[in-house]
């Protein structure tokens, strides 16, 4: 969340909660919404179970060590996705992290993406200031989620049709579905990161401090740096000498650049590289996304 949203965050929640509106789900019938519950909940146990294999695993690293007992809350991620978003919570119910799990065709969960910090990575506080700005009483919200770049809040109400980011709440420059699904068509929509149920983390570095990555902009100036998988070892090399390293992207047909900071990686056997990424100097909300799915959508720079 921008230092600026943050800001304003609490004068403007207890009004947004005024202005919230339950979505409507439409009609079903008693059996269709008794079989659907039943098949909601056994799957939701199942990442549930997985999810905690995995948050074991990374709690044993210094850096997650507050996820150590976490309690875990499944919710599903929009229709049709076969995605879960799976917060921790510590003992005094204050949000420390999450994760996203996904459902592979052959069978089995994949790790989407995860990350630490108090906002989770659809922020029902940044939603709420972008109803207010948008000065919208009666809408339907959903979430949306394609990959970890593209999650998005999805809004419709009388007045139109909106998308917003998914943690920041910042409006993006799309206003209708087909232009939602152009951009889809633009990514690759195969997985990325999978690792096996009870994969290990062999190395989990935290490198460089956090920084705001506007502070230079090196897309403008030099070309990108050139990296080969599966070791990226100029990626690492670089992270590895403590250069501040940028990642960015441009969708919506170059209508929007979105850069973070990268400031470590959490390497996973089978050579599985998650990158650690900011989106300013605070560093207090940080997100861990497979490598080769940043490559397919963006560059870094030096």
């Amino acid at each position: 969340m921008s230092k600026f949203r943050s800001k304003i965050y609490v004068s403007c929640l207890i009004a947004a909660s005024l202005l919230l509106s339950a979505a409507y789900n439409g009609p079903h019938s008693s059996a269709d919404a008794a079989a659907s519950a039943v098949t909601q909940a056994t799957d939701e146990s199942k990442v549930k179970e997985q999810a905690r294999i995995w948050v074991d695993e990374l709690s044993a690293k210094a850096r997650y060590a507050s996820w150590k007992n976490a309690a875990l809350s499944v919710s599903a991620l929009g229709p049709g996705t076969h995605s879960w978003l799976v917060q921790l919570t510590n003992e005094k119910r204050d949000i420390i992290g999450y994760l996203v799990i996904n459902a592979l065709e052959e069978g089995g969960l994949q790790l989407g993406e995860y990350g630490t910090g108090s906002y989770p990575l659809f922020n029902e506080q940044s939603l709420q200031l972008s109803l207010l700005q948008l000065e919208l009483i009666h809408y339907q919200a959903e979430r949306v989620y394609a990959d970890p770049l593209h999650a998005v809040w999805r809004i419709t109400s009388k007045s139109g049709m909106y998308y917003t980011d998914g943690m920041s709440g910042e409006g993006l420059p799309i206003a209708k579905d087909s232009e939602w699904k152009k951009e889809l068509g633009r990514i690759n929509a195969k997985k990325h990161g999978v690792l096996a149920s009870h994969a290990k983390l062999s190395t989990a570095y935290g490198l460089v401090d956090s920084f705001d990555p506007y502070a230079r902009m090196p897309w403008l100036t030099k070309q990108p740096l050139k990296l080969e998988a599966p070791r990226y070892s100029a990626l690492l090399q670089a992270l590895n000498d403590k250069n501040e390293l940028r990642y960015t992207t441009e969708a919506y047909k170059g209508k929007l650049r979105q850069v973070w900071s990268v400031v470590g990686y959490d390497l996973w056997n089978g050579d599985q590289l998650f990158l650690a990424l900011d989106t300013d100097e605070d560093g207090a909300d940080r997100r861990y996304i497979p490598v080769n799915l940043l490559l397919e959508q963006g560059k870094f720079y030096l």
